[in-house]
């Protein structure tokens, strides 16, 4: 066969793979709107064929990328050696690749129910946590193995049907003179370039009109916008970000720019240390009397959703709790408030420097052993005259948290090993245990001055927790679900768990309060978003904590009417609180006790009028700050306190 007659026919397989991929992509993304469709409930039909066609323009890069294997090691190759074994490589690489996708679309099911994204930051954030956990929980709670049977299966009939369509005929045909190669050979080229740039812009001619995986969330519906992204897609997502902070963790700052970013947010570039130029001088006592203990809960997934209005049929029941604390006269509390990310250690990284989320890890850098943050709440007590002791409702292994914690201005820390509890999991003791283990800790240092950062787990999965025993009553929640959350058995226990930690969470704030009633409470979340709801709900309710400061001579006027900020103002909001006329405290953010004009977090920023995503329009002066923010977070984390 001469090699015009191999190259045709090589050029309609590839032909024939390229539209394979697409449609399957295609079929992918439909068959995952069809398992989560009660999030569309709402969704119009224009909008359901906007997300479809978006897609398959996004996945028509992916495809390309597969055809394109197939091109440069199947075709070239036998254009230059003519026994080359072009349609058995060529069947490999597009079996493999059908093997990936599907196995990364059966896994993308219980990641989205989790996540409420496609794959994400969470990939790279994961990779630090506790890998046997997290298998547990995933062949417990989410169902591992029969998705990934049930991908290996799918797979499998995918790859026979492939193999059905390469085996269709192909057209035998030769350019007979040297003019029809002459034309067939440039025409061929030119085609395939602009088929080339066609597929590079996602079915257009050039950038302006082009769509990659940031200009694909164009619906109004999150699980549109997530479908738009096929799974290869979603994971470039993930490689493009990760990118990005890395060229952030490489920031370097002359002098002169350091000085001019510190005061152009209103430090004081003149101090010694960068700590040192966020110092701040408490000017009035907020409290007639200083707290003996006071205690910080960080609560795993305690969103602020349940105690929004439109959440009160079950909220009432589910944070009967939280809402008697945040409505009590001896408190005050946020309207909204922006989490520092979406898991767990960002939070507590948040907690520990002080500083705005820039996607480093601080509990894995080495510069974070040298000397504390200074703006973290460890040191921030500490200088005001408190022991501080972290608590841990999980293993001191997880995330390097022990050692993390102790190199942050911790006296002592103390997690579930230390627990007497056999009803845990593998993520750690149910909460209660770890409350009681406090209560019996502060009752034998009485009149201590104790900062307790405590971070439950029990609002977690597995959710493997005894409810019925705990006393929850699924009919208070089964009779008052709203439509916005599916009425199911696996959504009642989770919600089930949300209550238990809400539960022995105020038993053990009574108990507290009644041994010392000069006590002060903070109750907020480390993040909200892994909670699924039936249908697409905007953010104030799923990227939302409360943020809740409770206790003697507290009062809602302290804080100014439907106040809005970002976890890590509690720090200097409590330094405010708690502190005395003249002492001093570092820190990066305002308190809560006054107004700003936005406040952020790792994706999302916030004004007095709504809670927008940082692509959408955002004053220019707030994008200045934002970004200055975390460029000397970003550079206090690598080069250290040092100026």
């Amino acid at each position: 066969m001469s090699r015009w007659k191999l190259f045709i026919k090589n050029a309609q397989q590839e032909a024939k793979g390229f539209v394979f991929f697409i449609v399957l992509l295609s079929v992918f993304r439909a068959v995952f709107m069809g398992i989560f469709n009660t999030q569309l409930a709402s969704t119009m039909i224009p909008e359901i064929l906007e997300a479809m066609w978006l897609g398959f323009r996004l996945s028509l890069k992916t495809a390309g990328s597969i055809a394109l294997l197939g091109l440069v090691f199947a075709t070239v190759p036998q254009m230059i050696y003519k026994k080359w074994k072009s349609g058995t490589i060529r069947f490999t690489i597009y079996s493999i690749a059908t093997l990936v996708l599907t196995l990364l679309f059966f896994g993308r099911i219980p990641y989205y129910t989790i996540f409420n994204s496609g794959y994400n930051m969470m990939l790279i954030n994961g990779k630090n946590d506790d890998i046997n956990a997290i298998i547990n929980t995933g062949i417990n709670e989410y169902h591992a193995i029969p998705f990934l049977i049930g991908g290996l299966v799918t797979s499998g009939i995918i790859i026979y049907l492939l193999k059905r369509v390469l085996h269709t005929n192909t057209i035998e045909w030769e350019p007979s003179t040297k003019r029809q190669q002459w034309i067939c050979g440039v025409g061929g080229f030119l085609a395939f370039a602009v088929l080339a740039i066609f597929v590079r812009y996602g079915g257009a001619f050039n950038y302006a009109n082009s769509i990659n995986w940031e200009s694909a969330a164009r619906t109004k519906s999150n699980l549109l916008n997530e479908a738009i992204l096929d799974d290869p897609q979603a994971l470039y997502r993930v490689q493009s970000i990760a990118k990005r902070m890395s060229k952030m963790a490489e920031i370097q700052l002359t002098p002169q720019e350091l000085s001019e970013k510190l005061s152009s947010i209103g430090a004081n570039p003149n101090n010694k240390s960068f700590d040192e130029s966020f110092t701040k001088t408490i000017t009035e006592a907020k409290l007639n009397q200083q707290p003996n203990a006071v205690y910080v809960i960080l609560g795993e997934s305690y969103g602020l959703w349940p105690f929004l209005p439109e959440f009160d049929g079950i909220g009432n029941y589910v944070v009967a709790e939280g809402k008697k604390f945040a409505n009590a006269p001896n408190a005050m509390h946020t309207k909204y408030a922006l989490a520092q990310g979406t898991g767990t250690m960002p939070a507590i990284n948040g907690l520990l420097t002080g500083m705005p989320d820039v996607g480093l890890y601080p509990n894995y850098e080495g510069i974070s052993y040298k000397q504390p943050y200074g703006l973290g709440i460890g040191p921030v007590m500490k200088q005001l005259g408190y022991k501080t002791v972290f608590w841990y409702g999980g293993f001191s292994t997880w995330q390097n948290v022990k050692d993390f914690a102790l190199s942050q201005g911790f006296d002592e820390f103390h997690d579930a090993s230390e627990m007497n509890d056999d009803s845990g999991n593998a993520w750690g003791v149910p909460d209660k245990a770890l409350f009681k283990a406090i209560e019996s800790y502060m009752a034998a240092h009485k009149n201590e001055k104790i900062l307790n950062v405590i971070i439950t787990t029990s609002n977690h999965p597995p959710y493997s927790l005894d409810l019925k025993q705990e006393g929850f009553d699924a009919s208070k929640v089964v009779n008052h679900m709203p439509d916005t959350i599916e009425n199911t058995e696996q959504r009642v226990n989770e919600i089930g768990h949300f209550w238990y930690a809400d539960h022995v969470m105020g038993e053990f704030i009574t108990a507290m309060e009644q041994q010392d009633a000069s006590s002060i409470f903070v109750i907020t979340g480390d993040h909200s978003e892994r909670f699924t709801f039936a249908r697409d709900i905007g953010p104030e309710v799923v990227s939302t904590i409360p943020i809740i400061f409770y206790g003697q001579g507290i009062t809602p006027m302290m804080m100014p009417n439907d106040q809005f900020g970002m976890s890590i103002q509690i720090i200097p909001t409590l330094a405010e609180l708690v502190g005395r006329p003249g002492q001093t405290y570092e820190a990066m953010v305002p308190s809560l006790f006054k107004t700003e004009p936005f406040a952020f977090n790792h994706r999302l920023w916030m004004d007095s009028k709504g809670i927008y995503t940082e692509d959408a329009s955002m004053p220019a002066t707030f994008q200045t700050t934002m970004n200055t923010m975390r460029e000397l977070a970003a550079w206090r984390m690598r080069h250290g306190n040092a100026k």
